[in-house]
């Protein structure tokens, strides 16, 4: 097998691989005899009447076919085998250029890391914020830990906004029901949003028993079936039930199950510690983000049209998933959110680009700077993973078996980060 690779423009490197006669026959023999396995001859069960009367019912071109789509990933990994220096971006483009019963020769056109040229990259004047926790803060946090453990008790009286009423709705346009308008026990906390508008503040005032029908206008940022319609939801109020929040006390505090931390004065320095180094990696997550974004600036990348387009794809294939799991499809929520889909591509593109090209040039920081992750540093990081989850470091090392590289790259990239916060201002 002989490989010629031969550089190209703007990050692409060409792969021509001619295929030795021997090897390309024997793949020819494996296909023909894949694609002959249910070709039927009279007298004979499939696939097994004397090859020469196979070969005159199989096209010749079906076996052709099948034994390049058979070699190419063997072929593909033997360039990126033997050529180290090739790191696909992409999965390549694929063209035969030469073909016959003796021949076969490939051409892999393959996207690799743009070059990435750094301006500047250390003492940029960027600013950095003090991290600061006042009273306010803390007591806000423990505000919000008391509500966290309230309790639901049923209460007598009207439901009033903060309560939950639990009922059963049927929703309908013009006296029809709509798919996704009903259910029944349902559990909905007055004040928070979840129902259209109009809908919870009318649910105030009912009693446990109460029946109502609920009168709203569906908004025109809605999904195309309902928006801007008139709706009218028969609902049944089973009961009503109010937040119980709990006392501030040590008991309260006990009950918790925070280590070292049994009293209230006790509480509040933990909440204090923890809203700290809360701020401190939230200042530094968008400091590094302002020192990258400015990197990125000064350096000097052109980016192929086909990492971009395969990272648009990638975020948008996630994005119709994660709204099939809310049960909606992506042309659904961008109805509801009132945006065109060229400009939801256009945002993906953006921010891809955006989002590429810090990658870049993070990654190359690292380089320049020789920043790299030994074996002795990849054992120490999954020795303090060990010690803080209380496990061996033989069930870390097995839990990521399957992500080494990327566990590897991500202490690399911290440590890149490290590099970058300790060297800006």
């Amino acid at each position: 097998m002989e490989r010629k690779v031969t550089k190209l423009e703007n990050s692409h490197v060409e792969a021509l691989v001619t295929v030795d006669t021997e090897s390309w026959k024997k793949a020819q023999e494996k296909a023909f005899k894949k694609v002959s396995a249910n070709v039927k001859v009279d007298g004979f069960r499939p696939g097994k009447a004397p090859e020469a009367m196979l070969r005159k019912r199989v096209d010749n071109m079906r076996v052709l076919d099948e034994a390049i789509n058979d070699l190419l990933p063997t072929l593909y990994k033997d360039v990126l085998d033997n050529e180290k220096d090739i790191k696909p971006m992409t999965q390549p483009k694929v063209e035969v250029t030469k073909l016959s019963d003796t021949d076969l020769e490939v051409k892999f056109v393959i996207v690799v890391a743009p070059e990435v040229e750094l301006g500047e990259y250390k003492g940029l004047k960027i600013g950095k914020t003090e991290a600061k926790v006042t009273k306010k803060d803390v007591d806000a946090a423990i505000d919000a830990t008391l509500k966290q453990n309230a309790t639901l008790v049923v209460k007598e009286g009207a439901a009033e906004l903060g309560d939950t009423v639990v009922m059963d709705f049927v929703g309908s346009v013009d006296g029809v029901p709509f798919d996704g308008g009903a259910a029944e026990n349902h559990e909905l906390e007055l004040g928070s949003g979840q129902f259209i508008p109009g809908f919870e503040d009318q649910c105030v005032g009912l009693k446990a028993g109460d029946k109502k029908d609920i009168n709203v206008k569906f908004p025109e940022n809605y999904t195309a079936e309902l928006k801007g319609k008139d709706a009218v939801f028969a609902i049944t109020c089973h009961e009503v039930k109010a937040k119980k929040v709990p006392e501030l006390n040590d008991e309260f505090v006990k009950e918790l199950g925070i280590a070292n931390v049994e009293t209230v004065d006790a509480l509040k320095e933990h909440k204090e510690k923890e809203l700290l180094e809360q701020k401190k990696a939230q200042l530094r997550r968008e400091y590094l983000d302002k020192v990258v974004t400015e990197i990125a600036k000064n350096a000097k990348i052109s980016i192929p049209e086909e990492i971009i387009d395969e990272q648009v794809a990638s975020r948008k294939k996630d994005m119709e998933n994660r709204m099939k799991q809310s049960g909606l499809t992506l042309e659904q929520y961008l109805s509801i959110l009132g945006q065109k889909e060229e400009d939801f591509m256009a945002k993906l593109k953006e921010d891809s680009k955006a989002d590429f090209t810090k990658y870049l040039v993070v990654d190359k920081v690292g380089q320049v700077e020789k920043i790299v992750v030994t074996d002795a540093d990849v054992d120490f990081e999954m020795a303090k993973i060990a010690e803080q989850y209380k496990m061996k470091v033989e069930d870390v090392k097995k839990a990521l078996a399957n992500q080494l590289g990327e566990y590897r790259y991500n202490i690399r990239m911290n440590r890149v980060e490290d590099f970058l916060f300790a060297n800006n201002d």
